[in-house]
């Protein structure tokens, strides 16, 4: 699937999460006054959500976390530092995850 697709498919199922019970639309305010910036920027924690997607091997946290980070301005070099992180972090099991990141930032960068 592309970036897109992928998007639209989290779209149309968070959409779907929040009519089935107000717990996820909760849960979605909670999440986006955790990442609102504050004492961090808002890049900073988008790109520390990355890290932490990557050590998790949460693929489809990954992409919305490039997504978010990309439009907090993050550069290119900001996100290839906390993909290396989150391998750190997560060791090279998580190898496949940051393979993942970097199709989808040169997807969502035109990078190729």
């Amino acid at each position: 699937m592309t970036a897109e697709q992928l998007k639209q498919q989290r779209m149309t199922y968070n959409q779907k999460l929040i009519e089935t019970d107000s717990f996820f639309k909760s849960f979605g305010e909670l999440d986006a006054n955790a990442y609102a910036d504050g004492a961090i920027s808002k890049k900073n924690k988008e790109l520390m959500g990355l890290a932490i997607s990557v050590v998790t091997r949460c693929n489809e946290c990954v992409l919305y976390h490039l997504e978010t980070s990309i439009k907090a301005e993050a550069t290119k070099e900001e996100l290839i530092e906390a993909i290396k992180i989150g391998v750190i972090g997560g060791g090279s099991i998580t190898y496949p995850n940051a393979r993942f990141a970097i199709k989808m930032i040169e997807e969502l960068l035109n990078d190729k």
